[in-house]
């Protein structure tokens, strides 16, 4: 697998304070998406499909359905059945949103084995059996069909960033974190790399690798992991875990996706990120941030003089940081639009590798800020984190 290429302090290619998605607030519904769900309406001439289906178990109806070929082509009337008796509704978009919620609850069953995750959010598995049987496929084809009666319907907005992004073909490099790592074993291997503070405690932490993630996720045989290209290697094991373990399934939704051609149509649009991307309420204001990174400020070890005033300096800069600014230091140092669903932290460190530095660095994917050392003065130390911040976030770097 090819490595990314090193990103210089600062970057400069996204919009200042934001990553390269902007978050703008989203229309509710565009003409043009209205435009493509009605093109799909039309297509749809085959006889209607009237489906009787109980509430606790909507698959084993929905599931034959989706798989047979041309069935999208039949627009559908549900009806729902309670103790083998049939509940009076015409189907004008309720049932069939409650419905297409319904199985997608189904498809989300740890017993199903088809999507693992916490805090809300979803990852597909690479399950043979179910990519065998084509159930990513109909995972896909199901969201398109749930719209076509009810244009803000359900959708499926379980998937974090870089899974949208993956699914319409949008860079996801920066996006990828070890927040959404599902396996305990790979995140505690990433902390392990991360801690190590010389070469021989890195090479004790890869020779304990039991889970063999080095041999599984294409890092060459023959290069060693250093402390100078050990971000490479996370992020590395990252893309692996994330996205190439997870393709097939992933390609296989994408392909269900474009039933209609409703993928190609839609991908540019605001409507496909409010579809499928997870959204957390809560914001990232001036007081959120405070409280994850003031204490891990302060309980930092200092070593000299230098590092006395710089961790001071930190403190008085995110004591009075205002909302929007906290909003953009997020970004800077998860690379993330949103705060994640559940509780993770935030890891402070000093950046003792390049003590010469005068600009706050961040290593997105475990979600670490890096205080320089290198200002010569309180007001430069101030200049230097509001540059940082205003230029958006680094990404990996060999030299970190």
């Amino acid at each position: 697998m090819g490595q990314t290429q090193p990103i210089q302090s600062p970057r400069i290619d996204a919009v200042p304070g934001t990553s390269r998605r902007s978050k703008a607030s989203v229309p509710e519904t565009t003409e043009g998406f209205k435009a493509i769900i009605e093109n799909i309406r039309q297509q749809q001439r085959g006889r209607k499909k009237v489906i009787s289906v109980n509430r606790d178990d909507v698959k084993s109806v929905m599931f034959p359905y989706l798989k047979t070929s041309n069935s999208e082509f039949s627009p559908l009337d549900i009806t729902f059945e309670c103790d083998g008796v049939s509940e009076k509704a015409v189907d004008l978009g309720g049932p069939s949103r409650e419905l297409f919620t319904l199985l997608f609850q189904e498809f989300m069953q740890s017993k199903l084995g088809l999507f693992e995750g916490k805090g809300g959010f979803v990852l597909p598995v690479n399950n043979k059996k179910a990519i065998d049987a084509h159930v990513f496929h109909a995972v896909g084809k199901a969201v398109v069909l749930s719209l076509c009666t009810d244009p803000h319907g359900p959708g499926f907005p379980y998937f974090p960033s870089f899974i949208v992004s993956y699914l319409i073909g949008r860079e996801y490099i920066h996006e990828l974190s070890s927040l959404f790592l599902v396996n305990e074993f790979l995140k505690q291997f990433i902390t392990d790399i991360t801690n190590a503070t010389t070469q021989d405690d890195l090479d004790d932490v890869m020779g304990n690798d039991d889970e063999r993630f080095t041999d599984n996720c294409g890092w060459p045989a023959n290069e060693r992991v250093t402390i100078s290209n050990r971000w490479s290697f996370v992020q590395n094991l990252l893309q692996w875990d994330l996205i190439d373990k997870r393709r097939t399934a992933l390609d296989d939704i994408k392909k269900g996706l474009n039933t209609f051609n409703f993928l190609d149509d839609t991908k540019s649009l605001p409507e496909f990120e409010r579809i499928f991307l997870l959204r957390n309420k809560q914001e990232t204001t001036a007081n959120f941030i405070q409280k994850k990174l003031i204490p891990e400020v302060q309980k930092l070890h200092t070593e000299n003089q230098e590092e006395e005033k710089a961790q001071k300096q930190t403190v008085k800069c995110l004591q009075i940081l205002e909302d929007e600014e906290a909003a953009y230091l997020f970004q800077f140092i998860t690379g993330l639009d949103d705060v994640p669903p559940y509780n993770f932290s935030i890891q402070v460190a000093f950046n003792r590798k390049n003590k010469k530095a005068t600009l706050p660095e961040a290593i997105t994917c475990i979600q670490r800020l890096l205080i320089p050392l290198g200002n010569k003065s309180r007001l430069d130390f101030y200049k230097s984190f509001d540059i940082a911040i205003k230029m958006g976030r680094l990404g990996f770097s060999d030299d970190s």
